[in-house]
């Protein structure tokens, strides 16, 4: 039997015949406690990511949950392997599977299960659907009207009116146009049609994820205003040198399905995050107040979220999650409907773990 072994600075890797072997020895002794005060049930499935990065210092990274602490900084590739992989539906580890050699991919996911369109180089694009937990394929060659103008664009994401796939994306870099690629799987064809933006395009859509987003909210598709960024070219100047930048558009902007065109929703304000579920886009501004968004109507409504100092935040399903760092660790708060739902604190549970701060940083999936 062949035996190689190949020892390396943060651990060892051990290959003996066919079998292969991760070792890990640079496991961190610090400990993290994880202690909800309130509806518990809500963190069956959560967990808090904790980050320690220092000046030089090789980062640490934990996952903690309500019943372990465990560290996942050099994990050896196999434990990493099958984590990842339980985090993915099987659904999309199928279509995973059949989407390793393209060059982009977008996915969607509706009530009925993952859209998703990817290029392979200059020569085809591919719509993905999942059936339960087997992937239909429908493949367009390059000499379809209109491929290549999809394939040469920059993808701003998809979205389903009914089972059609349609497509936006950018053509050109200086003055960016928006247009939007409509998908009729049966005869073969794309519709390619110009999005009319007032002062700038659309530079990101809500709701579709580049590649594989394990946390994607089924969205409907019958909604009539479709979530976008809205940015512009800027320019400035520095030694002498002109550069140019995109600048994100304040307020809240969709595309209309109606009238083809991109509409303001909320005019103004910072959106410091947002997630689209089903037929609602909620958006959190800078000032804590959460806005509302029917995407049926375009109609919207306001409301005052997170107490006390600010802090980092971020959508879990339609859940919103406050982190508020404090001397020992951090102090969460989860809103629901515009109102307080649950609360937590994670705390340092040993020295090694109190070292670790205050550079430590806490995010909850």
């Amino acid at each position: 039997m062949k035996r190689m072994w190949n020892v390396v600075a943060l651990g060892a890797v051990v290959m003996i015949g066919l079998g292969t072997y991760a070792v890990d020895s640079r496991a961190s002794s610090a400990e993290w406690s994880l202690n909800v005060s309130s509806n518990e049930e809500l963190w069956t499935d959560k967990h808090v990511n904790v980050l320690y990065d220092h000046d030089d210092t090789i980062g640490e990274r934990f996952i903690v949950t309500t019943d372990r602490s465990r560290v996942t900084t050099h994990l050896n590739y196999i434990e990493e392997a099958l984590r990842q992989r339980e985090l993915v539906e099987p659904a999309m580890r199928n279509m995973y599977r059949q989407t390793t050699n393209l060059n982009y991919l977008q996915t969607v996911r509706t009530v009925d299960g993952y859209v998703g369109i990817g290029q392979k180089e200059n020569k085809e694009i591919i719509i993905y659907r999942s059936e339960g937990e087997n992937v239909t394929t429908t493949v367009i060659p390059s000499n379809v009207s209109g491929a290549v103008d999809v394939m040469e664009g920059n993808w701003v994401g998809l979205f389903l009116q009914g089972e059609t796939l349609h497509l936006m994306y950018r053509d050109g870099y200086d003055e960016p146009v928006t247009k939007l690629a409509v998908f009729d799987e049966k005869e073969m064809a794309i519709a390619i049609q110009d999005v009319e933006v007032d002062r700038g395009y659309v530079s990101d859509m809500f709701g579709s994820s580049w590649f594989y987003g394990v946390n994607q909210l089924p969205i409907a598709i019958d909604n009539r205003f479709i979530p976008v960024r809205v940015a512009t070219i800027g320019t400035y100047t520095e030694d002498g040198e002109t550069y140019t930048s995109e600048e994100t558009r304040p307020g809240i902007y969709a595309y209309d399905v109606e009238s083809k065109e991109v509409v303001t929703l909320v005019d103004e304000g910072e959106m410091w995050d947002a997630v689209l579920y089903d037929d609602e886009l909620l958006a959190l501004q800078e000032d804590k107040t959460e806005i509302v968004v029917d995407l049926k109507s375009g109609e919207s409504s306001s409301r005052k979220v997170i107490e006390g100092e600010n802090g980092t935040t971020a959508y879990v399903g339609k859940q919103l999650y406050h982190v508020q760092q404090v001397t020992d660790g951090a102090i969460i708060d989860v809103y629901e409907d515009g109102k307080a739902v649950s609360s937590a604190a994670i705390s340092a549970a040993n020295d090694e773990a109190k070292a670790l701060l205050p550079s430590t940083q806490f995010y909850v999936e």
